[in-house]
């Protein structure tokens, strides 16, 4: 997984997390999202299934499935769709995953250049207005 930034810091007073610590949070995870592979890794240790098993499962070839895992290939509209057809979440959520990633990766390496500013951070409810 590539990230450049450190996550917050995550304390608690009284045994809760401050509301801006847990803003500064999602700020982070929205701007360095996962790969889906990672989660299709996670997802296969939970399940106690090989990668070759949860390829056959998925019907594609077990190098293939692992080029995902490894960050080296997308979730492409095929894959999302046999993950949902074999009951790993909805196709729409993985397309989602590979979106938020494919976005704040071209983001990263527009800042690195310099070519364009940081996103503003604002409230999700207010993105669309």
């Amino acid at each position: 997984m590539t990230r450049t930034e450190e996550p917050p810091e995550l304390f608690t007073i009284d045994g809760a997390v401050p509301a801006e610590v847990l803003e500064a949070l999602v700020e982070w995870l929205r701007r360095n999202p996962s790969h889906p592979g990672h989660h299709i890794a996670v997802s296969c240790e939970l399940k106690s299934v090989s990668v070759a098993e949860a390829a056959a499962q998925f019907g594609i070839d077990p190098a293939d499935l692992t080029a995902v895992i490894e960050e080296r290939a997308p979730v492409t509209p095929d894959l999302a769709l046999r993950l949902e057809e074999a009951g790993w979440s909805p196709a729409d959520r993985w397309l989602g995953m590979q979106c938020a990633y494919d976005l704040a990766q071209e983001r990263r390496k527009r800042e690195r250049a310099g070519s364009v500013p940081a996103p503003a951070t604002r409230p999700a409810d207010t993105a669309l207005r």
